[in-house]
């Protein structure tokens, strides 16, 4: 060999023994050399939009209510390929947002998720992307499909809380560029029935009183609603009825409240056919109950509006 190309076989050695001794190192360079010209030649943007019917108010019988169904549609807007990380920022109800999985996946949206969903819970800070949607090339686009169903809970024990949730995802070059977009919220609640309408006393004959209420505004039309009349004082019932009309009443007579005195008067409402729900107590109604003695015309218990 001669000296030229002993020389020049040294030369590669020692070139080969520098590189292969910063091992990670001198990768990680190239690498970062490599992604830090095509970054400052492009840029790096992404959008995030939300479609579909997540925000919703479930209202059902047992611990699992039908699902909410939305879709996610992300597009890589940049110059640049992005690795993605999806967050969800929730206020509200903690309760409630633990006992509603959401499931995401990629494929066809309609109907119900398939096994290979992602499955976690509303409450998750950053949940999964589904394999497909977690890297995007310049210019790409992907919609991911999303469901939402309370597991776990009945109605009775979520009625009236709610959740809202903002959806965003960072999209990411390396360490060192990155880009995020945020969806628009969405608000789940469970569903509670309203009060009623503030009870109305009117003279019912010589003795007696009859309290009149409108139904809650939010109930089903042919839903039967119980309603319990009570002394807010004691929580004592006075009177009980069950109707599905938009006005009912009660009335008061005999011993339906046991002593002498003025009281406030509410009515609380259950639903019991579909999601058992009560609904928060009416404003109040002032009555009176007294005595006639027995020497008089009519004696006995006597009611009045106060």
């Amino acid at each position: 060999m001669n000296r030229r190309r002993m020389a020049a076989a040294i030369a590669a050695l020692v070139t080969l023994a520098v590189l292969g001794g910063a091992g990670g190192a001198a990768a990680a360079w190239i690498a970062s050399a490599s992604v830090a010209a095509s970054v400052s030649s492009t840029t790096v943007a992404t959008t995030l939009v939300p479609s579909g019917a997540l925000a919703t108010t479930y209202r059902y019988a047992g611990s699992r209510s039908s699902a909410a169904a939305g879709q996610l549609r992300l597009t890589n807007t940049g110059g640049a390929p992005l690795s993605y990380v999806l967050h969800n920022q929730v206020t509200g109800s903690a309760a409630l947002a633990q006992k509603t999985v959401l499931r995401l996946w990629v494929g066809t949206c309609a109907g119900a998720a398939p096994a290979d969903a992602v499955v976690t819970t509303l409450a998750d800070p950053v949940p999964a992307l589904p394999a497909a949607a977690r890297t995007l090339a310049a210019g790409a686009a992907v919609t991911v499909c999303l469901s939402t169903q309370i597991d776990g809970g009945t109605n009775a024990e979520l009625q009236g809380l709610d959740a809202t949730a903002t959806l965003s995802v960072t999209g990411a070059v390396g360490a060192n560029w990155s880009t995020s977009a945020t969806g628009a919220a969405f608000t789940q609640a469970t569903y509670r029935l309203a009060a009623t309408g503030a009870p109305q006393c009117a003279r019912d004959g010589g003795r007696d009183i009859r309290l009149t209420w409108s139904a809650p505004a939010n109930r089903a039309d042919s839903t039967a609603i119980a309603y319990r009349v009570y002394d807010v004082a004691s929580g004592l019932t006075v009177a009980t009825v069950t109707s599905a009309a938009a006005s009912v009443s009660a009335e008061l007579s005999g011993t339906a409240i046991a002593e002498n005195g003025t009281y406030a008067l509410a009515v609380e409402a259950t639903e019991t056919a579909v999601s058992a729900t009560t609904a928060p107590a009416s404003a109040t109604v002032q009555v009176t109950r007294s005595t006639n003695p027995a020497q008089s015309g009519q004696p006995g218990p006597r009611y009045q509006c106060s």
